[in-house]
């Protein structure tokens, strides 16, 4: 297939007021496969029933009938939705088994399911929400109706690109690994007198002096930050690759740690050594920024007051993520790449693709100038039992499955790895993985 088969899009009159979903969706499928949607082109593309004659017919399942309009953008129906998703509707939403296609007709609704996916639209006005107010992976459909161990959108514009060129579904994106690490502390503590007060809880009400001996280790001996950043960054640069820190900006709330505030010394110090290796500085939003502007300015701000420096990519802390404001907060603000899209329960690809995609306002229902990709292997959903505690063969055997995932896509491999995460298991994981699998 070359990589400028063209292709002319006609919709539907009833699915017209949607055309910015579509279009969106499109856009994925082009960037992802080659395409290029041409007012001229011979092969037509048409969305909704009677298409023209000749033309491939996608039949649309989630509109209008799973989303609604309002003032402030494009909802879901949760209730429609989850009954279109379930195959309750006239069209399947997801592929069951291998699409029904023909030249003429295709077999589910492979555009609907790419917005789905990418936009996050089940998640906006969401009842269900996790003790930290994410959406779970149990809560969304794909966990419930895509019997496929491939992402969804990936799938569904391989399959529509198949369908428009006779068969061949080239990759134009290409296989790339990100190595991140988010800093939720700086030192082996986030305030000083913390690990005092843990080692004398393990020992006055626990009895285990070892475990407060370990603790009061962790907390003031082990050499951090200086010790876990450079292992990182020694790895990191044996396989090629730059490692990017996401660093906190400052902030007081219990949920964050204060380092900007209490250690921009040592701040400033570490960003210096890892710029000068050539490796990446980025931001991580405290606790509560996912909706709120302001804060999140606010900490941009400060951080790159302190480093000297703008930053322009990071990831959310404890995976923060509103649907609705948080993608327009990161673009409006010239972040270029948001790595927040994540599971912990899972190694999967939140936004139902291992590829960069642009992101999408569902409030203003037009595409943003920043990139998200879904970051599916994270070192505290494999180990420590907050979410799971694999062994290391099954962290691993997650890992490979994910990063061949990628590779089969041309997607984008995002590995988390916190820094000063002194835990063996997740240590040996992280160098395992950066020598073996990614």
């Amino acid at each position: 297939m070359s990589h400028s088969f063209a292709y002319r899009l006609s919709v539907a009159p009833a699915l017209l007021a949607y055309r910015p979903e579509i279009e969106h969706a499109l856009d994925f499928l082009d960037r992802a496969h080659g395409l290029r949607r041409h007012e001229e082109a011979a092969r037509v593309l048409h969305y909704g029933p009677e298409p023209p004659p000749g033309a491939l017919a996608v039949p649309a399942a989630l509109f209008p009938g799973g989303v609604r309009l309002a003032a402030n953008g494009i909802h879901p129906d949760h209730d429609a939705l989850t009954k279109i998703a379930g195959g309750e509707g006239p069209f399947p939403l997801f592929p069951k088994g291998e699409p029904a296609t023909s030249e003429q007709r295709f077999g589910y609704d492979a555009i609907g399911l790419i917005t789905l996916m990418l936009t996050r639209l089940e998640e906006r006005d969401s009842p269900e929400a996790d003790r930290y107010g994410r959406f779970p992976f149990a809560a969304s459909l794909a966990k419930q109706f895509h019997n496929k161990s491939e992402p969804p959108a990936d799938v569904a514009a391989r399959d529509l690109a198949r369908a428009l060129t006779g068969g061949n579904a080239s990759n134009a994106t290409s296989y790339e690994l990100l190595v991140t690490h988010d800093v939720d502390r700086l030192r082996g503590y986030h305030r000083p007198f913390a690990p005092l007060r843990e080692a004398a809880g393990d020992l006055l009400k626990r009895g285990n002096p070892i475990g407060a001996a370990r603790r009061l280790w962790l907390g003031y001996a082990s050499g951090e930050p200086w010790r876990s950043a450079r292992r990182l960054m020694a790895r990191s640069e044996a396989k090629g690759v730059p490692s990017r820190f996401y660093f906190m900006g400052p902030s007081a709330a219990s949920m964050d740690s204060p380092y900007v505030l209490s250690m921009a010394p040592l701040l400033r110090r570490l960003i210096e050594e890892i710029r000068m290796r050539a490796h990446i500085v980025g931001f991580h939003p405290g606790f509560g920024t996912a909706t709120d502007q302001s804060l999140w300015v606010h900490q941009k701000m400060g951080l790159e007051q302190v480093i000297g420096a703008q930053v322009t990519e990071g990831r959310q802390h404890v995976l923060g993520y509103n649907a609705a404001t948080t993608p327009d907060i990161w673009a409006s603000n010239n972040m270029v790449l948001d790595l927040t899209l994540a599971f912990p329960e899972t190694t999967d690809f939140r936004a139902g693709t291992c590829r960069r995609f642009n992101a999408y306002s569902l409030i203003r229902r037009k595409p943003l100038a920043l990139e998200q990709a879904s970051t599916a292997v994270m070192d505290f959903g494999l180990f420590g039992r907050k979410y799971r505690n694999l062994t290391l063969q099954q962290a691993l055997d997650e890992a490979s499955r994910a990063a061949d995932i990628c590779r089969r896509f041309g997607g984008t491999f995002v590995l988390l790895h916190h820094l000063g995460n002194p835990d063996a298991p997740t240590d040996r994981f992280f160098e395992t993985v950066m020598r073996e699998v990614a």
